[in-house]
């Protein structure tokens, strides 16, 4: 995540050149439900939930307690996110994770 003006600029670039790109090439596919762009943010616990909050009041949009603590904002069928996972839970991903091919079938 950054709010550096270069970076950001060329985000935004981007985004304007595969929507020119896919207006252009109407025989390229498109997901058939839309996607998603997802800002996972870092940081202590408190950190990334104010984080969130701070996005949530920037793109005008609540913050919600689920899986994780998240704020989004549809945009039609494309959805702009910003997730805080928590200590916790990165803790039990890793865990999980660790036994990643581990085991053969």
């Amino acid at each position: 995540m950054t709010n550096n003006p270069e970076a950001r600029a060329e985000f935004v670039a981007g985004l304007r050149r595969l929507a020119a790109f896919l207006a252009d090439n109407p025989k390229v596919p498109v997901p058939d439900y839309g996607a998603e762009i997802s800002i996972f943010v870092h940081g202590t616990d408190a950190q990334q939930r104010a984080t969130v909050d701070r996005i949530a009041e920037l793109i005008d949009a609540p913050a919600s307690e689920g899986l994780h603590y998240v704020t989004a904002r549809d945009f039609g069928p494309i959805n702009y996110r910003a997730v805080a996972v928590s200590t916790n839970d990165m803790r039990e991903w890793d865990a999980l994770m660790s036994y990643h091919g581990a085991v053969s079938v």
